[in-house]
């Protein structure tokens, strides 16, 4: 194994960018994939901003631009899943984030996705994703050029192999798919880990 992976390399100064200019050093990070539907209608995109925003009560969050097809949907319907797919599944993740349900594209049959019924409110739950957050809106929050909408989480849906005994996310089994931005994505679980304990951090025996 290299020796720079583990040898902090030389700081370099930092480089201002004003006005600031659109940047993906947000990523890498996961992309969820959010379904909804309503009167007959369904619809599925992707979307890079999300996050747990509440253990008690629990509450997820996603960024949604206005004018995408899944934002009417999931406002009309006052109900969404959020999916996380493995690497294999990649290239859909990618593909239902660059096609548009307003271009009459049926996301569902054109990427042979397919769902069974949420639990506790009306959405489709992807089959091909290792977990689901079923959710019910919350709330919705403008924020910017996009709505920040919370669900609370009223069902989860998971794949028993895709976790370990303490209910992390073993990516040795089920590669998690990470993003880094401008359509590049990598299969996450080969890199070394590490875990840290309270007593090791505070530097007790």
């Amino acid at each position: 194994m290299p020796s720079d992976q583990h040898e902090p390399s030389a700081a370099l100064p930092l480089q201002v960018s004003a006005p600031p200019e659109r940047f993906f050093g947000y990523y890498p990070g996961t992309v969820a994939v959010v379904t909804a539907a309503h009167a007959g209608d369904r619809n599925v995109m992707s979307a890079g901003w999300h996050a747990a925003l509440s253990a008690e009560p629990p509450l997820y969050g996603v960024a949604l631009g206005r004018e995408r097809y899944t934002h009417a949907v999931v406002l009309a319907a006052q109900a969404f899943a959020l999916h996380f797919l493995p690497f294999e599944h990649a290239h859909t993740i990618a593909a239902v984030g660059s096609s548009s349900r307003h271009d009459g594209i049926d996301k569902f049959a054109r990427f042979g996705l397919e769902a069974t019924s949420g639990a506790v409110v009306e959405v489709p739950i992807l089959t091909q994703a290792y977990l689901a957050y079923e959710c019910r809106v919350q709330a919705v929050h403008e924020t910017g050029d996009h709505d920040w909408v919370v669900g609370e989480v009223v069902a989860v849906h998971h794949r028993p192999e895709a976790f370990d005994e303490r209910r992390l996310q073993n990516s040795q089994r089920v590669p998690a798919t990470i993003y880094y931005g401008r359509s590049r994505y990598e299969a996450l679980g080969a890199g070394p880990r590490v875990d840290f304990t309270p007593e090791a951090l505070l530097g007790r025996p």
